[in-house]
């Protein structure tokens, strides 16, 4: 007996220490996975989403390009303005018939070898101011290109906060909607007292078990409202959705909205000072007139300067080699039949071919010539090359004009939609107050029993209504507030 109690208590004492073990190692492993979590966690706030999809956007990156491509332009309007040079060099290898390209004597049966050497250039002088005009052109090109990048970037600025606005007020639902279930769950667990001890019938119990599966149903939507809120918003910041990022609002929610006194023409006046927009249609309309001035320009004369450098290398220069022989040769006969010679002159018994530096020195050509050309008739494409630069320059004024009338349209819509919010929200905080009022006394007359179920069912369900009807009028506000601000020129965070 004693032995089994040794027993006994032994494996007691061993299932103890095993048990302590799991529990170490879980309790670590619970630790570590918390850390984890904690550690892959991160909270974004506004100004965060607004910057990371500023710099992942694919449309900005689009127009980064473009911008690019017209600074592409521009160096190579200025390019065009320097002279072209172009260097030529050939090796050829000759057989058979051919010209002797030093005595120019045509040869029956030779083979030899020659290289050619030539640099060319030419210069516009003048052209109508044309290059001139085409690089004022590239350069408000280039201009209009950088402010529909920043015109894309305050799009996608609006379109995130937009969304995290949307992300905010899904939370605050959500956070509404466990308040209201966890509410109706005690209501519940009362009536089931009521009921078990006599004080309530079953229809009254089952009407309670309804209005809690009718917001149960309220809070999984709520849920996937947030998640696709969330959606959004990884989308507009172009990352891959993650359950673990939050959003954080740093600041109060409870801060009254600012008004606005200024009108809709007030606001318009301030924005187009600094509008991406319109600076992008007025920098085209300026591109189109400056272009108008290089069609004119075809009707100028034309001033070209072209230069040159050649000469040539071949194995058919041949010189002397070795101490020269003076010899005459005959040349004639005189009135006595006597022969004449000439003067006596170095004959080299061998020959060489000549260096290439010495026949490259010989043979050096040097060129440098002007050329104007006056155009007369060349098929009437200068004109109608003046009459589309025109016409392509009224297209973009009325472009431009257009651009005025959306962007004032817009201004006054935001306005307008600002006003609209503000008496949305006033009458939202009415409904809600008034609700709040009727729910709460509904809820302790039912309580006390002195309204029936129905009564309480539809109280509570008007005073839910109100109160999602108040967060969404709530939200509407201040992203309205936001967009004025944003065309005030206000920070978004």
């Amino acid at each position: 007996m004693k032995k089994e109690g040794i027993l006994c208590f032994r494996v007691i004492f061993a299932a103890n220490m095993l048990l302590r073990k799991y529990i170490s190692v879980t309790t670590f492993l619970l630790c570590a996975f918390m850390n984890q979590a904690l550690y892959a966690q991160q909270i974004w706030t506004l100004q965060q989403c607004i910057d990371q999809a500023l710099q992942n956007n694919i449309a900005i990156k689009q127009r980064m390009y473009n911008l690019k491509s017209s600074e592409a332009d521009l160096l190579q309007s200025k390019i065009n303005i320097l002279p072209s040079i172009n260097g030529q060099l050939t090796n050829n290898f000759n057989t058979g018939f051919s010209i002797n390209p030093v005595t120019n004597q045509t040869l029956s049966d030779a083979t030899f070898r020659s290289n050619n050497f030539i640099l060319s250039g030419s210069m516009t002088l003048f052209s109508g101011f044309q290059n001139t005009n085409a690089i004022r052109q590239q350069q408000v090109t280039v201009k209009a290109a950088e402010e529909d990048v920043q015109a894309t970037k305050n799009n996608i600025v609006l379109a995130v906060a937009n969304a995290f606005m949307a992300v905010l007020m899904n939370e605050e639902v959500l956070k509404a909607r466990e308040l209201q279930m966890a509410s109706t769950k005690e209501q519940l667990q009362r009536q089931q007292k009521l009921f078990e001890l006599g004080g309530s019938n079953k229809v009254r119990l089952l009407q309670i078990k309804a209005q809690l599966a009718n917001e149960e149903l309220q809070l999984v939507t709520a849920q996937n409202q947030l998640q696709q809120s969330y959606l959004t918003l990884w989308q507009a910041m172009n990352i891959n959705p993650d359950s673990s990022n939050k959003i954080v609002w740093q600041q109060n929610m409870d801060n009254k909205v600012e008004d606005e006194i200024r009108n809709a023409n007030q606001i318009y006046e301030v924005f187009k000072q600094n509008s991406p927009e319109l600076k992008a249609a007025h920098y085209r309309t300026r591109a189109a007139e400056i272009n108008q001035f290089i069609a004119q320009g075809g009707r100028s004369f034309r001033i070209n300067m072209n230069g040159g450098l050649n000469s040539f290398y071949t194995t058919q220069s041949l010189r002397g080699k070795g101490d020269p022989v003076l010899s005459s040769s005959i040349i004639g006969v005189d009135g006595s039949g006597n022969l004449i010679y000439s003067i006596p002159f170095p004959r080299y018994t061998e020959t060489e071919i000549t260096p290439f530096n010495t026949q490259f020195d010989r043979n050096l050509g040097k060129s440098l010539g002007f050329n104007v050309s006056i155009p007369i008739l060349n098929g009437w494409q200068t004109n109608n090359a003046i009459q589309k630069a025109r016409i392509n320059q009224e297209i973009t004024k009325l472009s431009e004009k257009q651009t005025q009338l959306d962007v004032y349209r817009n201004i006054n819509q935001a306005y307008l939609d600002f006003k609209a919010a503000q008496k949305q929200y006033e009458a939202s905080k009415l409904s809600y107050d008034a609700n709040k009022e009727a729910y709460d006394l509904a809820n302790s007359q039912f309580t006390l029993g002195a309204i029936n179920a129905n009564d309480y069912i539809a109280s509570k369900n008007q005073f839910l209504s109100a109160e999602t009807s108040l967060l969404q009028a709530k939200y509407q506000l201040m992203f309205r507030r936001k967009v004025l601000d944003f065309y005030l020129g206000k920070p978004l965070n």
